[in-house]
């Protein structure tokens, strides 16, 4: 029985020596199409816990583009209102 590979994937076990399951490289050549696609749908990461520095910035990044956004409408707004 002739192995078929799958493109971009080396194959790493190929002289019938028992695998090394650590190497990711090695599990992903021995799995099917379906079943990789299966094992990356298991692996959902969730939310992540963030500091509360990390939290204040994405905040004020956050506040920020609202109050870019509003300067920019603004901005337009005048600018329509003097073109007429």
């Amino acid at each position: 029985m002739k192995r078929e590979l799958k493109p971009n994937v080396e194959p790493v076990v190929l002289n019938g020596e028992q695998p090394h399951l650590e190497d990711p490289r090695v599990v992903l050549s021995l799995l099917e199409a379906d079943q990789v696609v299966a094992a990356k749908e298991r692996m959902r990461f969730g939310r992540q816990k963030l500091s509360g520095g990390v939290r204040a910035m994405l905040w004020g990044l956050r506040i920020y583009v609202v109050v870019m956004l509003v300067i920019v409408f603004i901005s337009v707004f005048h600018a329509i209102q003097a073109a007429h």
